[in-house]
C-alpha cells in the first residue's frame, strides 16, 4: 500500500492525532511507514497530505510548498498564542478601524517578503525543545525572526471587529503571527479566531497548481469507504515535477547500487526517476556531477 492520502483535519486535533487515527481505522501493523507534511494547530481544520508506505520517501518534496488558508479574526484584543486557544485580553481603548486602512496597511506591510516573528507557542525549537513547552512552563527565551513570503491577501468579509480572508503564502508563514503583528501595526490588537488550509502546492502568480481541500476526506469518513477509492498514486503528486525517464538497462543497473552516466545534466539531487511511467526513485549527482544514482529507491510493486 503506497501512496497518498489528503485528509481534512477537523477541528480540536492535532496532526499526531490524525496519523495515530488513521492507523486505527487502516488498521497498519507495527513500523508501517506512514508520515505527513504540513503541520496544522489543534484550532485549525483542512488539508494535510499524509503519505503512506513509498510515498513516505517522498515527502520532502512538499515540506516547502506553498499553501493557502481561509482566517478569520477578531480586532480589539490580544492572545498569548495569538489564536482563540490562548488568554485572550481586551485591548483598552481600541477603536474601530475602517477597511480601506487594513487593506492599506495590509498591503504595505505584510505582503511580499516580510520578516515574520514565529509565535512562542509554536513548534520551533529552542535549544532541543519545543517553544511551546518552554512557554507552558514560563521560561524566558528568544527566537529569531524569519523570512516568509506572502503572495497576496483577499478580504471576505468585515464587520468590526470581526474579519475573514483568504491568504496565499510560502511554507513557514504562520497566519496567526500574521494577524497578531496586523493587529499591533493597526494599534488595536487582533488574534485569530479560525483558520482553515485549503490548498497545498506550488503557486504561479498566486494561483495554486497544487492539491485542494476539495479533493481531501475525513479520518471518520474513511472507515465507511474503500481505501483505494482515496489514495492517490505518487505520479498524481508530481506530474509538476522536473522528472527524467530513465530506461530498464540503466534502473536495473541503479537498483543494484550502481551508477549511469548523467546525460541529463542532473544537479544536486532534487530529480526524481521514472521508468514506464512509475516513479522509481530520487536521483542525485555524483563524481564531479558526470554521473548519478539513487539518493531514494522506490519499492515498485510488482
Amino acid at each position: 500500500m503506497n501512496g497518498f492520502l489528503f485528509i481534512d483535519k477537523e477541528k480540536g486535533e492535532t496532526s499526531f492525532d490524525v496519523i495515530r487515527s488513521l492507523k486505527r481505522v487502516l488498521k497498519l501493523p507495527r513500523g508501517y511507514k506512514i508520515g505527513h507534511c504540513g503541520t496544522l494547530d489543534p484550532i485549525a481544520t483542512g488539508l494535510i497530505i499524509v503519505a503512506l508506505g513509498e510515498a513516505t520517501k517522498l515527502l520532502e518534496f512538499l515540506f516547502g510548498a506553498d499553501k493557502v488558508y481561509v482566517a478569520e479574526c477578531e480586532f480589539g484584543a490580544v492572545s498569548d498564542t495569538y489564536d482563540a486557544d490562548g488568554k485572550v485580553e481586551k485591548v483598552a481603548g481600541a477603536s474601530p478601524v475602517e477597511l480601506d486602512v487594513i487593506k492599506k496597511v495590509v498591503q504595505e506591510k505584510f505582503v511580499g517578503e516580510i520578516l515574520q516573528m514565529p509565535p512562542k507557542f509554536s513548534a520551533k525549537k529552542v535549544n532541543g525543545k519545543r517553544a511551546y513547552d518552554l512557554a507552558r512552563e514560563g521560561k524566558e527565551f528568544k527566537l529569531d525572526p524569519k523570512k516568509v513570503n506572502v503572495y497576496d491577501v483577499s478580504f471576505m468579509s468585515f464587520e468590526w471587529p470581526r474579519m475573514s480572508f483568504e491568504v496565499s503564502c510560502g511554507s513557514g508563514t504562520y497566519v496567526r503571527s500574521l494577524v497578531h503583528d496586523l493587529g499591533q501595526e493597526l494599534e488595536v490588537g487582533a488574534y485569530m479566531t479560525e483558520l482553515r488550509r485549503t490548498e497545498i502546492g506550488f503557486l504561479d502568480e498566486g494561483k495554486s497548481r497544487g492539491i485542494s481541500i476539495e479533493e481531501a476526506v475525513k479520518v471518520s469518513e474513511l472507515e465507511d469507504s474503500e481505501l483505494n477509492d482515496h489514495l492517490k498514486p505518487l505520479e498524481d503528486l508530481f506530474e509538476n515535477y522536473p522528472v527524467i525517464d530513465i530506461n530498464t538497462n540503466d534502473y536495473n543497473r541503479l537498483k543494484n547500487g550502481g551508477f549511469v552516466l548523467n546525460t541529463k545534466s542532473v544537479q544536486g539531487g532534487q530529480v526524481l526517476a521514472k521508468n514506464g511511467g512509475k516513479i522509481v526513485g530520487v536521483l542525485e549527482s555524483v563524481r564531479d556531477e558526470k554521473f548519478v544514482k539513487f539518493r531514494k529507491q522506490i519499492k515498485i510493486s510488482s
